[in-house]
């Protein structure tokens, strides 16, 4: 048992202990009122545009054999295909479903069509297409044709993802042009509405 002195000497440890501990307890609390404090999150999304041409479009555009001249609206061979069924008779190029923005179609030729072997050309003005949004036994409508040409031009206007845009194309070979077999290219642009064609 402590006596006297001994007891004094005890409780006034005990007490210091204790204010040292409060002491630094105090000095690591967090004292007032709580506060938040904010920042900008922030992200750009790019339009992005992807666009697909139909089976018989990758193949090609062409025109066949020309027998005698002239040659008015010779049809591209896949311009009225299975018309009778009700499938789509026409050359088309569908926006993709994973598109964010509507889309202008450009089109253009990137040069005359030319007969290598013999060294002649087929003015690209011969070249045209008509387009539409829907495809029956009309549309795209003959004589309201579009010519090619170098320069490229909206076809198909604020197209929406999943949707088509319908092309048939033709051909005008004048009196005198000579034999040969005639290329070109014929390039398809996808576009953000109201962009320029390149």
């Amino acid at each position: 048992m402590i006596k006297g002195d001994g007891l004094v000497l005890v409780l006034l440890v005990l007490v210091s202990l204790f204010s040292i501990v409060m002491i630094f307890n105090q000095s690591i609390k967090t004292t007032g009122f709580a506060t938040t404090e904010t920042t900008v999150s922030n992200v750009t999304i790019s339009k992005y545009l992807s666009i697909t041409m139909s089976t018989n479009l990758s193949k090609g555009i062409f025109f066949g054999t020309v027998n005698s001249l002239p040659a008015v609206n010779i049809n591209a061979s896949g311009n009225n295909n299975s018309l009778s069924t009700g499938a789509n008779s026409t050359f088309f190029i569908n926006v993709s479903t994973d598109s964010n923005t509507n889309v202008d179609f450009c089109l253009k030729a990137i040069s005359n069509l030319i007969d290598s072997a013999g060294g002649n050309m087929l003015n690209v003005g011969n070249e045209s297409y008509s387009n539409s949004t829907t495809t029956n036994e009309t549309l795209p409508a003959v004589g309201k044709e579009v010519i090619f040409t170098t320069s490229g031009i909206k076809a198909g206007i604020n197209i929406t993802a999943g949707n088509v845009t319908y092309y048939r194309f033709y051909l005008d070979v004048p009196t005198g042009t000579p034999s040969g077999i005639y290329n070109n290219t014929i390039s398809f642009e996808g576009v953000e509405v109201l962009g320029a064609c390149t």
